[in-house]
């Protein structure tokens, strides 16, 4: 590997390494709250798809563990804030029909 290529391979574990950390302020916070109508569940699905597509992309094409773990990790966090988003509007519908 040369110095370029080692420059790259560091930028994008420091970057992927603070995204992941960025997804805990937004996963904290819905679990906090009730109120989940200003987040898009849509976009974080297409989140979620793009980054476990990536992932195996990176796995079966490129051949790349870390990054097929980097973005199988961003998957699991996208996949979460669904998740929580979903469960929290399905236990606000059903306390509203009560």
């Amino acid at each position: 590997m040369d110095s370029l290529e080692n420059i790259i391979f560091a930028a994008f574990a420091v970057a992927n390494a603070c995204r992941l950390l960025a997804y805990f302020p937004q996963i904290s916070l819905l679990i906090k709250q009730r109120d989940t109508a200003s987040v898009s569940s849509a976009t974080w699905l297409l989140f979620s798809m793009t980054n476990g597509i990536t992932a195996l992309y990176a796995i079966r094409i490129v051949g790349d563990v870390a990054m097929a773990l980097a973005f199988a990790s961003n998957t699991i966090c996208c996949a979460t804030i669904v998740a929580i988003v979903q469960y929290r509007r399905w236990k606000s519908a059903s306390e509203f029909c009560r």
